[in-house]
């Protein structure tokens, strides 16, 4: 269709025998009369069929179905790239809690069992050092997954509005208003390549249910501009970020708002890859800090019974 075939001359030049069933059912929507918005979504995967059904409402076709496609295609890679980062310092730090845990649990009671046998002073030291490590593993193991669970829970579809707003009034550049942030003007910004004036784009957003938080800061936006109030002011609002609104005011002044947001999006981008990182060197060092104790510690019970043979 991007080279200028209508839908029905890519239906019969893009036909194989795989898809022919599903072609025949979507000539068949077309012989009745029927819109591509009525129907054309639930012959799409699951990703894209929210999407595209907003998108057809306010542009042609081959726009609505470009315009979902590369949408999806950013939030896959910017998922991986998160995934790629954060995956390995986390089974780290989970894979050493487990560790230290099951030594003070199995372990070391029979290292500490040995050193009474043998009468070894300093006993007593060694086994409070083991209940505090075991108290210390269970303790990070619990509330590390009771915060996984209270942010799940927040993070709700249902609920994540409501988290949203009040991490606005709090913390105005957390790492959600970021995210959100930046989800809004990748939308914006693909809505702007095809030509969607903003009073279209923005009433669009609002309606994408499949994402609550760039539909809540589209109605919010879309609110004020009804009011009278300029786009400019309107990106000012509390429920945005700072950098995007520095930008937005920057793009009024140039006379080029798609630049702009360009810009944005690739500061976004390197800002999380940077904050990706720092969050995987602080995990992996905590991690070997804990595991270079460990292995002092029981260095040092290891120990004991040479030093206890020097003295004699």
């Amino acid at each position: 269709m991007n080279a200028g075939f209508s839908f029905q001359e890519t239906l019969a030049v893009s036909g194989t025998e795989k898809n022919r069933p599903v072609y025949e059912k979507i000539r068949a929507f077309l012989e009745e009369g029927q819109s591509a918005a009525d129907f054309l979504p639930a012959f799409c995967p699951d990703e894209i069929r929210p999407y595209l059904s907003g998108f057809l409402m306010y542009m042609d076709l081959a726009a609505a179905l470009g315009t979902a496609c590369e949408i999806v295609r950013e939030e896959k890679k910017q998922r991986l790239e998160l995934i790629r980062g954060c995956l390995y310092p986390c089974l780290l730090l989970t894979g050493m809690t487990a560790g230290i845990f099951l030594f003070a649990l199995f372990v070391l009671p029979s290292m500490l069992s040995l050193m009474r046998s043998l009468n070894l002073p300093g006993a007593a030291g060694f086994e409070r050092t083991g209940i505090f490590i075991r108290v210390f593993s269970a303790l990070t193991a619990v509330c590390t997954a009771a915060g996984s669970l209270f942010a799940l829970w927040r993070l709700q579809p249902e609920r994540i509005t409501a988290t949203y707003r009040w991490l606005c009034v709090r913390f105005p550049d957390s790492w959600l208003v970021m995210s959100a942030s930046r989800d809004f003007c990748r939308f914006f910004l693909q809505c702007m390549r095809r030509g969607v004036s903003t009073y279209q784009a923005l009433h669009m957003l609002r309606k994408i249910q499949s994402k609550p938080l760039v539909a809540f800061i589209a109605g919010q936006l879309d609110d004020c501009l009804m009011s009278g109030e300029s786009f400019e002011k309107a990106m000012s609002s509390p429920y945005v970020e700072t950098a995007l609104s520095r930008f937005i005011h920057l793009a009024a002044a140039a006379g080029n708002c798609e630049s702009m947001l360009e810009g944005y999006l690739a500061m976004s981008a390197k800002r999380t890859d940077a904050a990706v990182r720092r969050f995987s060197r602080i995990v992996q060092l905590f991690s070997y800090t804990l595991i270079g104790a460990v292995l002092i510690f029981v260095y040092s019970i290891l120990m004991m019974p040479m030093t206890m043979l020097q003295m004699i």
